[in-house]
């Protein structure tokens, strides 16, 4: 039976991944962006590529699509006209790469990377938010039934939106993405083989960067459990001092990554997309699932996404541990109706290093575009007054 899927935001993981994708049999991919010109040379780029790598013998579905998701009302007219199996949402107003590389590296470390003294993502997330809030609102309105796999601000942005009822299946990336390294160094540093074991992980996006760049933990909090062949092996192995240190050896990112740098991140969300479309009820860890802050072993099939807890550890053992890595980048609390709330240490380090008196410091999910609008002019007069220099 055929599947449809949708990507909204086709950049360098969005490309990346529809070329996963288009390898599939019986999908129809919707390649879902503003660029109109781009979209048609996509599709076309796919179709030579699988007649090349395929050796003519065939075709992927593949259908551009012309979608602005500041326009609601018309996102969820072709959303009816769709109807998505899944969407792969890959779109912002603000990329990480454009922050890191507009200001200096001492700067990023005060307002972007996030650290128990640094701000984090919070400053950013409306740039997350806007575009996911309207698809989602989209979503609703059209009545659709469908799968959201989310990569903008997932650790926190699902957590908002399931305060007003519109939180996407689950993200990708994040803590999520560090599996394979840590396999790949177990298997150096203990010479097991890797292929038998299970990776259970909770842990928030705010520990990820100190993780895979200087092999440390700044002290947030995290989940991890090892099993080979069914049995706990975690304190044979000894993560935190033989494993977590060298993980920068095994880091795919590159310190200057650009979105074309991504591709293991889009393998990710095929991982994902994969397993709902053939409802495989495989375990995998993600960010974001149920509503939920940080990344989490879960199961994943047709129905959706589910919170695994390995033997010892409860959902909300796993939930308290995200939420305090959620603090860590910044958010002091997400309240019951989807409010946004900074730490005080990211509203000093906001408004010092900004040179402005933050309004949005908390802003409710219907102010997410006038928070993002005040957050940018503050960069953009930022970056303006290092160019200078």
């Amino acid at each position: 039976m055929t599947k449809r899927v949708l990507i909204t935001g086709v950049g360098g993981v969005g490309v990346h991944a529809a070329h996963l994708l288009s390898m599939l049999e019986g999908i129809d991919l919707y390649l879902g962006d503003i660029r109109q010109s781009r979209m048609v040379a996509k599709a076309n780029c796919l179709l030579d590529c699988s007649f090349f790598a395929g050796g003519g013998r065939r075709f992927p579905k593949v259908h551009p699509v012309t979608m602005d998701l500041m326009d609601v009302a018309k996102t969820q007219s072709q959303l009816e006209e769709i109807q998505p199996d899944v969407v792969l949402q890959l779109s912002a107003l603000l990329s990480a790469q454009r922050i890191r590389s507009s200001v200096p590296a001492s700067v990023v470390n005060k307002i972007y990377n996030a650290n128990p003294v640094g701000t984090g993502l919070r400053p950013w997330a409306p740039a997350s938010g806007v575009l996911l809030t309207n698809l989602m609102q989209a979503i609703k309105a059209s009545g659709i039934q469908t799968h959201v796999v989310n990569a903008a601000g997932c650790d926190f942005q699902h957590v908002i939106l399931s305060k007003v009822g519109m939180a996407p299946t689950c993200g990708l990336g994040d803590f999520g993405l560090l599996e394979p390294a840590i396999l790949r160094a177990i298997s150096d540093v203990t010479g097991r083989d890797t292929t038998s074991m299970q990776v259970y992980l909770a842990g928030h996006h705010s520990i990820v960067m100190p993780l895979m760049f200087e092999g440390i933990t700044l002290d947030i909090p995290y989940y991890i459990r090892i099993e080979q062949s069914g049995q706990d092996i975690t304190q044979d192995i000894d993560i935190e001092n033989n494993i977590f240190p060298i993980l920068p050896r095994y880091n795919s990112w590159p310190a200057d990554a650009l979105p074309s740098d991504q591709e293991q991140t889009a393998a990710h969300a095929v991982k994902i997309v994969r397993a709902i479309l053939l409802d495989t009820d495989e375990l995998m860890n993600l960010p974001g699932p149920e509503g939920l802050p940080g990344c989490y072993p879960v199961r994943v099939n047709a129905d959706g996404v589910r919170v695994f807890c390995p033997p010892g550890v409860s959902k909300e053992e796993l939930v308290r541990i995200n939420e305090a890595g959620s603090y860590a980048e910044g958010f002091a609390e997400i309240k019951d109706d989807g409010t946004v709330v900074a730490t005080d240490k990211t509203i000093e380090l906001v408004e010092q290093e900004f040179g402005i008196s933050w309004k949005y410091k908390e802003y409710a999910p219907h102010q997410v575009l006038e928070a993002f609008n005040e957050i940018n002019d503050a960069f953009v007069n930022l970056t303006q007054k290092y160019a200078k220099r």
